[in-house]
Formats: structure tokens, sequence, C-alpha cells
């Protein structure tokens, strides 16, 4: 399995992968409103038809709580696109004030 992350564009017009990664891929996103939104990687194949909403198998939530089945053979491409959530900067503050705390 070869992974894919994408966490540097974060508006509908900016990509970091093309449409052949994206159609190929297994995709999972940090969260279907943002993807969907800002996300160029998920945005532009969606609105060329290059894929449809069907090929993002999950989000964040889902991948935590281990219900998604993940790849399962040595040349599938598992693509996670991100586009910066709120929780990511709450966990993070949540993480330094735990951390400042217990100093």
């Amino acid at each position: 399995m070869r992974r894919v992350d994408g966490v540097d564009a974060f508006r509908a017009n900016m990509r970091e992968t093309d449409d052949a990664v994206v159609r190929r891929a297994r995709n999972y996103v940090d969260t279907r409103a943002g993807a969907y939104a800002e996300a160029g990687d998920i945005v532009k194949p969606l609105n060329a038809g290059v894929i449809g909403k069907e090929a993002i198998l999950g989000d964040l939530f889902d991948l935590a709580r281990g219900t998604l089945g993940g790849c399962r053979r040595a040349e599938e491409i598992a693509f996670f696109k991100s586009v910066g959530a709120g929780i990511d900067d709450l966990a993070a503050a949540i993480a330094v004030y735990l951390k400042a705390r217990s100093s």
C-alpha cells in the first residue's frame, strides 16, 4: 500500500495531486464538508466528473473509530486529504495546555 497525505493545498483552486491519483486511490478526508468546499484535490475532480462523492470512503471520525477497511492490496493507494479543521487546532491547544499544566 502506498499512502499519500495532502495537507498543504487548502483552497478549492489549489492542488497537490492530479486526477489520476484521486481516481485510483482509496480517498479519505478530515471532514467531508471541508473537503467538498475547500480541498482542490477533491473539489476539482468532483466538478470535472472524475470522481463522485462516493469516492470519499470516510473522514477522520471514521478513521479514528476504526470502522473503515483500508487498503487490501500492496498496489493500492490511500489518499488522505486535510484542509485543516478546527478540531486539529483544539487538539493541539489541549496538548499544549496539559503539558504546561503538568510542568
